[in-house]
């Protein structure tokens, strides 16, 4: 991660975009709205990896809006497209969210402004205070509770909600974080916020106003398993103070599934 270029006081925005033609223009133009009426600078990165629809030209769109476009044939999976982001984003403060918008706009910056005092922040579906306008189907809540309680239980790492698609970071730190992440799969959140908690960083979870995409590409008979897995990997090379070497079971995982 030493390539990253020098960094100004601001906010950089990672978007991750998989054939999202139709999610981001109404995604985009909501944010870019809200950080209009900031005095804080801003930039939008939208990070395209293997599109086959018009992700490209849609986000190419907004260009004079400070919203940059990385272009990449190849997919990346969600991780691999954040990192590809966070090594062009400028700003101090780095955040990133899904394509389909699901923190309200009202509420971006006044989140991020939590770096004042925190390395990271967190937007959380699942703390006091936060409220849905649109919620989540049943499935979907118990999957989110159950992956929560799994999370607390085997990496003892004392959050909520690791999914939801909201959080920001102070650069020097998620540079840092981000050089023991391999996980690039769906699992890349939970991956990437361990890291930040073994190594002592302040973590805040905020509650969020959200709203669930009845569109969401998730399928959880698909995800589940592998996040399932990634989440006892993690916690398999980091029993005690040492640093285990990777199970060989664990690098054949990673490399089937590590971009999906």
């Amino acid at each position: 991660m030493n390539g990253a270029p020098a960094s100004t006081p601001g906010l950089s925005i990672v978007i991750p975009a998989w054939n999202e033609e139709a999610r981001l223009p109404p995604t985009l133009a909501r944010y870019l709205t809200a950080l209009e009426s900031q005095r804080l600078p801003f930039e939008i990165i939208v990070v395209t990896e293997g599109a086959g629809d018009r992700t490209v030209e849609v986000a190419d769109a907004f260009h004079a809006r400070h919203v940059r476009l990385l272009r990449f044939p190849e997919r990346l999976g969600k991780g691999g497209a954040i990192m590809a982001g966070v090594m062009a984003s400028q700003y101090d403060w780095i955040g990133y969210v899904d394509a389909d918008g699901p923190l309200e706009a009202s509420e971006l910056v006044a989140i991020a402004e939590g770096l004042g005092d925190a390395d990271c922040v967190v937007a959380s579906r699942r703390v006091p205070g936060s409220r849905a306008v649109r919620g989540q189907p049943w499935e979907r809540r118990l999957a989110g509770g159950l992956w929560s309680a799994l999370v607390r239980a085997i990496l003892l790492m004392p959050l909520h909600d690791t999914q939801f698609g909201a959080k920001f970071f102070r650069r020097a730190v998620l540079l840092r974080a981000l050089e023991s992440v391999s996980v690039k799969n769906w699992a890349f959140d939970v991956s990437l916020l361990f890291q930040l908690f073994r190594s002592g960083r302040s973590i805040r979870e905020v509650p969020a106003t959200w709203s669930h995409d009845p569109d969401s590409r998730l399928v959880l008979t698909r995800v589940v398993p592998i996040m399932l897995l990634s989440l006892l990997g993690m916690r398999l090379m980091n029993l005690g103070t040492v640093r285990r070497p990777t199970p060989a079971w664990i690098l054949q995982f990673a490399l089937r599934f590590a971009t999906e």
